[in-house]
């Protein structure tokens, strides 16, 4: 027999799942994985965010760039 840590309850040792070295229930379980889904959820947005500005600023460089040499065979 084990107890759930986050919420408790008495599980059966092959109901009870090891998360972290900590017993866990599937309710409980189910609800620390859904948690970390949504943290790495906000990173790739993060990311993503990251390397759309990125790829501006370098098109903005780019652009100048480009401007100043068509500038400059004037």
């Amino acid at each position: 027999m084990a107890i759930c840590v986050s919420c408790r309850k008495p599980i059966c040792q092959s109901c009870s799942t090891l998360w972290e070295g900590i017993h866990c229930c599937v309710d409980c379980l189910a609800q620390r994985r859904a948690a970390i889904g949504e943290k790495s959820g906000t990173l790739k947005t993060a990311g993503l965010v990251l390397a759309s500005l990125a790829l501006i600023f370098a098109l903005t460089v780019l652009r100048a760039w480009i401007g100043a040499a068509l500038a400059g065979l004037q």
